[in-house]
């Protein structure tokens, strides 16, 4: 028994998860296709790091299931409860130098 103790304590702590996408080469390559304009376009005007830092950021499929989840998350209210009523309101945003107006859900109370 003394000799699988240090067996069981060594398959029950989790190794930590290395992030599947580090760079724009590790990119699948339909998310290289994908993405790559966006990706070459921060390279020429902002420099490599800017532009690997994006990727990480914005086209790994990890951060979009990320975006996604805080997406799908119910609202809460300031006090961390969820929301009971919500309406939706018009907010403008930036779209290529014009502005434009999306829905928003907010909570009432």
């Amino acid at each position: 028994m003394i000799v699988l103790a240090p067996l069981l304590l060594s398959v029950a702590v989790p190794a930590a998860v290395e992030p599947r996408c580090t760079s724009f080469a590790t990119l699948s390559a339909a998310d290289q296709k994908q993405y790559g304009s966006r990706y070459r376009f921060r390279v020429r005007t902002k420099g490599k790091a800017v532009a690997e830092q994006w990727v990480r950021s914005q086209a790994c499929p990890e951060a979009r299931a990320a975006r996604r989840e805080r997406r799908r998350a119910p609202l809460t209210r300031a006090d961390g409860r969820p929301c009971t009523k919500t309406r939706t309101e018009m907010r403008p945003v930036t779209s290529g130098g014009s502005m434009t107006m999306l829905p928003h859900r907010v909570c009432i109370r």
